[in-house]
């Protein structure tokens, strides 16, 4: 009964899991950025695709204010 009822919770959960969006043109909005170092970038990618609100709102963003944004982010990471 304990193992049907454990392979029951994974199935559960497994058919709950739903694989998160990620927009088409995050990659090379954050990677086609002039100016910042690949690891930044990376780092900085891989944040956005963890918190798909920024993400979202990174790939909205004219190039000006994506820079802005990189600057602060970089900056606070430690990559400048």
């Amino acid at each position: 009964t304990n193992m049907t009822d454990a392979v029951n919770n994974v199935a559960n959960a497994l058919r709950e899991t739903v694989p998160a969006h990620v927009d088409d043109d995050l990659y090379h909005a954050v990677m086609d950025m002039p100016g910042f170092i690949e690891e930044a970038l990376i780092v900085a990618f891989s944040h956005l695709l963890d918190n798909k609100a920024h993400g979202k709102g990174f790939v909205d963003m004219v190039d000006s204010h994506r820079v802005i944004w990189l600057r602060k982010f970089v900056a606070k990471h430690y990559y400048i």
